[in-house]
């Protein structure tokens, strides 16, 4: 790799530090500790918020992704999403009600995660074909520093101004560092005697749903696509559990207070970022098949530890969750660019982020029922609500089995 393609990469990569500042200090810490801690307001109402807003982006996805395909443009769908959440995680600073301020997120989570289909799309126009999950690790290493910085610049706002002080930084910050993939990642120019439709019109939604169609239910060269997307369902529903309600969680079975949580935190993003770049060298040794399999396996264990570990136990609950986390993302998407042409990759990704906002809808949405009929429990009813998404995984496992299992060249 060329030192141009190197700081292409890092530009690229820079943008999963970008996103991972919303990830974690909306989505997952602060702004569900301000709703449900502060603001008094019940787990439930967090759940539908996050689980409407991701049922939007689900029905958006694939089309959106199908369409940059077909018009051979993914950088414009990145930049207008990109500033779709960084204006409205601004506004998220300016409410004090907590109905508005739910609104203000779902439409800042629609912009964030319909974004991230764009940019994981684009890893195909700065990753050599042979180290597309070393690539992948380095873009979520990155991200997890982006946690790290997340959480020292916002660990004194929160003591000295409390929660809510936090979401206008975390704007500035999804911004600015956001910028090197917006300038100067491009999508790759494309040399055709047929003009690309610039509008949306007939033949190009004709176009749309038959690629879909075909994508979905006919061809079996994406069999192997399916039964990831699949798999992918089930696993993600822990996962968007795990990333939404660990901080309450922790909180409510380990009784950690904020600045406990904090550290925690950073703790587990160390190991994420162990995990994000051994995981994407490993997957491309052994396969993407064989290391997501393991990946699922060490979530088993950690769901089944968390919800039998006491303090002091939790830092390796901590541990083993940052490792799974950060080897999540890394070999799934690695996977995908794996077993579809490079130029199905928006499609692709349209499809994968379908299933990865429907898990997030609906695996919250299932988290906030356990908790209403065991939460008269306190900590065993947490526990065992836990416990209850272990099937998710293994159900997961089984549909993995029948993805082929393909090594870079």
């Amino acid at each position: 790799m060329n030192k141009k393609n190197n700081f292409l990469i890092i530009s690229w990569s820079m943008y999963d530090m970008a996103n991972q500042f919303f990830a974690l200090n909306i989505v997952s810490l602060y702004f569900v500790r301000w709703i449900t801690l502060e603001k008094g307001a019940p787990e439930i109402f967090y759940s539908i918020a996050f689980g409407l807003s991701t049922l939007c982006i689900a029905l958006l996805a694939p089309i959106l992704g199908t369409i940059a395909d077909i018009r051979r443009r993914h950088r414009p769908f990145l930049i207008f999403f990109t500033v779709l959440s960084v204006v409205f995680t601004i506004f998220l600073a300016f409410t004090e009600d907590v109905f508005l301020a739910l609104l203000f997120f779902g439409i800042a989570n629609i912009g964030c995660q319909t974004a991230v289909i764009f940019y994981n799309s684009l890893m195909m126009t700065i990753s050599p074909q042979a180290r597309t999950g070393l690539v992948s690790g380095l873009g979520k290493m990155f991200g997890y520093f982006g946690a790290i910085i997340a959480l020292v610049f916002t660990k004194p706002i929160i003591i000295k101004q409390g929660y809510h002080a936090t979401f206008f930084l975390t704007g500035i910050l999804f911004f600015l560092f956001s910028l090197p993939c917006l300038i100067f990642v491009k999508d790759k120019a494309v040399h055709t005697k047929n003009p690309l439709p610039v509008l949306i019109n007939k033949k190009l939604i004709v176009d749309l749903f038959k690629r879909l169609r075909i994508t979905l239910f006919s061809s079996e060269q994406y069999s192997g696509l399916r039964e990831f997307l699949k798999a992918a369902f089930f696993g993600f529903c822990v996962v968007n559990v795990t990333m939404l309600f660990m901080s309450i969680y922790v909180t409510k079975v380990f009784g950690l207070n904020d600045i406990e949580i904090i550290n925690f935190i950073a703790f587990s993003t160390i190991f994420a970022i162990i995990g994000s770049i051994c995981s994407g060298i490993l997957s491309d040794r052994i396969g993407y098949k064989y290391t997501m399999m393991g990946v699922f396996l060490l979530w088993i264990l950690c769901l089944f530890g968390a919800a039998l570990a006491v303090p002091p136990f939790h830092w390796m609950i901590g541990a083993l969750a940052g490792i799974s986390l950060g080897s999540t993302w890394v070999v799934s998407r690695a996977l995908v660019v794996s077993i579809v042409p490079r130029e199905m990759t928006g499609e692709a990704f349209g499809l994968f982020n379908l299933i990865s906002y429907l898990s997030a809808a609906v695996g919250p949405i299932v988290w906030g029922l356990l908790l209403l009929g065991l939460g008269h429990l306190g900590a065993l009813g947490y526990r065992l609500a836990l416990m209850s998404f272990i099937p998710f995984l293994i159900i997961g496992s089984v549909f993995l089995l029948r993805v082929p299992n393909i090594k870079s060249k």
